[in-house]
């Protein structure tokens, strides 16, 4: 079986986004909330709007520079709120830029702190970044990694001041008496790789996570694997459990025997590794595949979804299509995402739409159309696009560049352990037109349509030799990609290698 999409059918155009909400005054479809309701959803929607102009407008004014003669010098007062995540009990710590803070977050399973001046707040999709800064270095954390935020009493004076911790520790400690990270190592020169990326932080901060990055592009079955997806997570485990799996996708999908494999290869992995997709344009198997990864990310033009499944020319249904809806609806909910999202993504009868958060409440995705933001009817299936996936909070953040999504990422800038994901892609990729290229006229020559002459057993020892040919190239791109480029089963082919073999023999034979 394979996904098909209606991909330019029903992708929803951004633009567009005006002509689906509901005009006031009018009824919507199967939704009979009362125009009081109506009234505070659009009062919510502007709300909304303002609210992100003005995290836009703070990230841009929040950001200060510390005096030169002090990295810890008294900042320009200017009130900042943060709101934390999860870890932080979805707190928020009022406070201004240039406040002397204490952190405290965990990092690979031990509890740290780390304290200095707040420099910046900026937002990076539903949660934010911040950097503290002392005498001795910069860090850079994101709320959801964040335990809590203490302000400290007192400032610094001079260069050789000492903040006293909450938790008794000089400002150069973390709470277990050790020098972090970022403030006990000198400053490195990180060597780069041929796509011109460090290797490592360029502060030699060895805190933070590894990163691997493997682009994945083409068919899922023939450009999308989950052998190299296997191979960059055997790289990651020579450093160790809690590394950072970049995964960059650009796939139009394809075979589902092959997103099953992909599947079994991203479950292992995450386990182990942080799993992160950054969307360029994830359709059907591609789709199943991303939602794999806990953290999502778009770029501006990325989009995801329209993952119906076809046997041969005609849509699956009845008990199949609906093992796949659960399916494909569990993996989301896995790996907390929305079950009502991703199933209007496989067929037409389910509905989507979306109430937009605000600063107070967070988006809620609705299985109907009750919601602002209709995503889905009941004559289209789902392809969302990436400021809809930030505004209803599937994905974190839009980001179209590495350094765009380390900031998402809580990095300090983009950084790659190594470049090998980039050598298995490029390198798979070569293979891939090397097949293309050379495939259609290997199977002419198999059967006697091309290179022929007029002696019987140069021809058939011609055709023997293309034979073996394809049979290298069915074992080097596997049973799916063999599929996808149109190579006969590798038994159909060691079957036609021994009928030419046994006919050279009688051609010879005879002469």
């Amino acid at each position: 079986m394979v996904f098909r999409s209606a991909f330019l059918r029903k992708t929803r155009a951004p633009d567009t986004r005006s002509a689906k909400r509901q005009e006031p005054g009018t009824t919507r479809p199967k939704n009979h909330e009362s125009d009081s309701m109506t009234k505070r959803r659009r009062n919510r929607a502007i709300t909304f709007s303002l609210l992100a102009a003005g995290c836009l407008l703070g990230g841009m004014t929040h950001t200060v520079a510390l005096a030169s003669s002090s990295p810890t010098a008294k900042a320009s007062a200017e009130n900042v709120r943060i709101k934390l995540g999860t870890r932080g009990g979805n707190k928020t710590w009022r406070g201004a830029v240039g406040d002397q803070v204490t952190i405290a977050f965990t990092k690979a399973g031990k509890d740290q702190t780390f304290t200095g001046a707040l420099t910046s707040v900026r937002t990076a999709g539903r949660s934010s970044i911040i950097e503290v800064a002392n005498a001795e270095g910069k860090k850079v954390f994101l709320t959801n990694d964040i335990k809590s935020i203490t302000s400290v009493q007192g400032d610094t004076q001079t260069d050789d001041a000492k903040l006293e911790k909450v938790d008794g520790t000089s400002s150069g400690q973390s709470a277990n008496g050790r020098m972090p990270a970022d403030v006990s190592m000198e400053n490195k020169t990180p060597s780069n790789h041929k796509w011109g990326f460090p290797t490592e932080p360029k502060n030699g901060n060895t805190d933070l996570p590894k990163v691997f990055f493997l682009p994945i592009e083409g068919g899922v079955g023939d450009g999308t694997r989950h052998n190299e997806m296997k191979q960059i997570g055997e790289i990651a485990d020579q450093y160790g459990p809690g590394q950072i799996i970049v995964l960059k996708v650009k796939s139009p999908g394809g075979l589902v025997a092959e997103a099953d494999r992909i599947s079994e290869t991203l479950l292992d992995l995450g386990t182990r590794h942080t799993m992160v997709a950054w969307i360029q344009s994830a359709i059907s198997a591609a789709a199943y595949t991303s939602l794999h990864c806990r953290q999502i990310y778009f770029m501006k033009t990325g989009n995801l979804g329209s993952a119906t499944m076809f046997a041969g020319q005609t849509a699956i249904s009845g008990a199949t299509l609906d093992a796949w809806v659960k399916k494909f609806g569990d993996m989301a909910v896995e790996h907390g995402h929305s079950r009502e999202l991703v199933e209007a993504m496989i067929t037409n009868g389910q509905l989507c739409s979306y109430d937009p958060g605000d600063d107070e409440n967070p988006p809620q995705i609705y299985g109907t159309l009750e919601g602002e933001i209709i995503l889905s009817n009941d004559e289209q299936n789902l392809t969302i696009n990436a400021t809809d996936a930030v505004a209803c909070g599937f994905a974190a953040g839009i980001a179209d560049n590495e350094e765009e999504l380390a900031a998402l990422l809580g990095l300090p800038h983009w950084y790659e352990t190594t470049d090998d994901g980039r050598k298995i892609h490029e390198n798979w990729q070569k293979t891939l037109k090397a097949a293309n290229l050379e495939l259609p006229s290997l199977g002419r020559k198999a059967q006697g349509q091309l290179g022929m002459t007029n002696d019987p057993l140069r021809n058939l020892s011609r055709r023997l030799d293309a034979v073996n040919k394809l049979i290298r190239w069915s074992k080097k791109l596997g049973d799916h990609t063999s599929m996808m480029v149109q190579l006969p089963p590798l038994e159909a082919l060691e079957g036609a290698k021994k009928n030419l073999e046994e006919e050279f023999r009688r051609a010879r034979s005879q002469q």
